[in-house]
């Protein structure tokens, strides 16, 4: 009788209770079109730079979001300068510490994520050939890259951010989660499907 007790009792002990969330409440299944397959290596973070939630969550979550290709979301028109400046330095292999000046300076006040022509005069200020911008601005591989940001949010049904898609088959967003630990919760939820 000991022996079951104490086995008991190591099962219990080792049993890890998991959050149960609804879906169509904390997250959605993705609606897959009949006859595509599902891309469930798709693990997406949609993101814009003038979301401060999103650079919080980003910031919080670095180690949850780990493997996560993260996607500048065209939501609004105005929001496609963002997308730009992501990609420009993006392509022209630049430091995440040149995004993460770039995110500062929004987060102060002194840069609106929505004026091109700020953004780029910020990354001259960073360093980056003016030339080698004007370029790339011109360059149909900056377009291909935000119209699959845009192809990529429309396949996906994604109108707010943050948004993440989990295996090409979940999504939840901070609209559903409220708080950046029960976003953690969904997502590493989400990720144990």
């Amino acid at each position: 009788m000991r022996k079951l007790l104490i086995a008991l009792g190591l099962a219990l002990m080792s049993y890890t209770v998991t959050a149960e969330f609804t879906e169509g409440k904390e997250y959605w299944e993705i609606a897959q079109p009949e006859g595509i397959p599902v891309a469930t290596d798709d693990n997406l973070f949609f993101t814009w730079l003038g979301c401060d939630s999103c650079r919080k969550i980003e910031a919080e979550l670095s180690q949850d979001l780990e493997g996560f290709e993260v996607v500048p979301l065209i939501a609004r028109q105005n929001w496609r300068p963002a997308a730009k400046v992501f990609y420009v330095i993006q392509m022209l292999d630049g430091e995440a510490e040149a995004l993460l000046k770039i995110k500062q300076q929004i987060d102060e006040g002194e840069l609106d994520p929505t004026d091109q022509k700020a953004l780029f005069e910020a990354i001259f200020e960073l360093g980056y050939d003016k030339e080698q911008v004007a370029e790339l601005l011109e360059d149909r591989r900056l377009y291909n890259r935000i119209s699959q940001a845009e192809a990529l949010a429309k396949n996906y049904k994604i109108q707010y951010a943050p948004t993440v898609v989990v295996k090409g088959q979940y999504a939840t967003d901070a609209r559903s989660t409220m708080t950046i630990k029960k976003f953690r919760e969904v997502l590493n939820f989400l990720k144990s499907l």
